[in-house]
């Protein structure tokens, strides 16, 4: 399936691997660079459906859905970081991609750390991204920055004919990003703008799709020991920081996670936002072209 944004086609598809069907959305020419984006815990592909028509222009751009998210197979019962890494080694196999750039963030960024760190004949170059707290270091410092978010994140709901499940869905959300997704004018706006809504929209979906996804990943994330896996990393790689006032507290991690990585480059997007690839789509492509185009 293709549906136009601007100039540029989104094709939509399907590729088997062995937990099932990984659902992708992709633009750009199909000679051109592959560049895989990873989305973070609780999303889809859809964060990057700004981004894609402008990476386009450059790289066979492909957003996928992580197991368990999106229109993607379910993961398994008790996921971890190094399984979902073999999964998308199998993704890449199964498109026939040869050493793909691979963009992860948040979530995303751990699994491309374990990708390029355990499977290095099948990534190009990498990019780590994310706001800081995904960044930290200290295992017991993350997940403890990690923790009040994840609480809020965790409540199930049943499914009812009403369609009332829809509505806490939406205020579930709300509370678990509040200050933290959500940028503040849209949190303290007297009102807001269709397209606001719009976005809000695209979230609530997400996780909706993926709820039962949520808690296993994160449990996953927790047990994940990211600095013995990126020490293992021989690709080119950049760690992108996005900056928030909100977690200016922690001080500025990605430095401290790129000096473990040989050779790595760190840039920051200052004053961001938690939805940086929604709101500021052509300040991340920037950053991600001046890496990989080397321009």
């Amino acid at each position: 399936m293709s549906i136009k944004h601007s100039d540029v086609s989104i094709q939509y598809g399907y590729a088997t691997v062995g937990l099932g069907q990984i659902h992708y959305a992709q633009a750009g020419a199909l000679d051109a660079p592959p560049l895989i984006l990873m989305h973070a815990a609780g999303r889809s592909s859809s964060c990057y459906r700004h981004m894609l028509p402008l990476l386009a222009k450059d790289f066979r751009a492909i957003a996928i859905d992580l197991p368990g998210f999106g229109y993607s197979a379910r993961m398994t019962e008790n996921p971890t970081i190094d399984a979902l890494a073999y999964t998308l080694a199998e993704l890449i196999d199964a498109l026939a991609l040869h050493r793909p750039h691979i963009f992860g963030l948040h979530t995303g960024n751990k699994i491309a750390a374990a990708l390029a760190a355990n499977c290095p004949d099948h990534v190009g170059d990498v990019i780590l991204a994310g706001q800081t707290h995904s960044l930290i270091l200290d295992m017991q410092t993350r997940n403890a920055a990690l923790a009040p978010y994840c609480e809020k994140y965790f409540p199930k709901y049943d499914h009812r004919a009403d369609g009332s499940h829809l509505l806490k869905a939406w205020n579930i959300t709300r509370a678990a990003v509040e200050g933290f997704w959500w940028p503040p004018e849209l949190l303290n706006a007297q009102s807001t703008s269709a397209a606001d809504l719009a976005q809000a929209e695209v979230r609530v979906t997400d996780h909706l799709h993926g709820w039962e996804s949520i808690a296993p990943l994160y449990r996953a994330i927790f047990a994940f020991d990211l600095p013995e896996v990126v020490k293992r990393i021989k690709a080119r790689a950049l760690v992108l920081e996005l900056c928030t006032q909100q977690e200016a507290h922690y001080g500025r991690q990605g430095k401290l996670l790129c000096d473990l990585i040989p050779g790595a480059e760190h840039q920051q997007l200052q004053n961001a936002v938690g939805l940086s690839m929604e709101y500021r789509p052509d300040e991340v492509v920037t950053a991600i072209r001046r890496f990989l185009c080397r321009v």
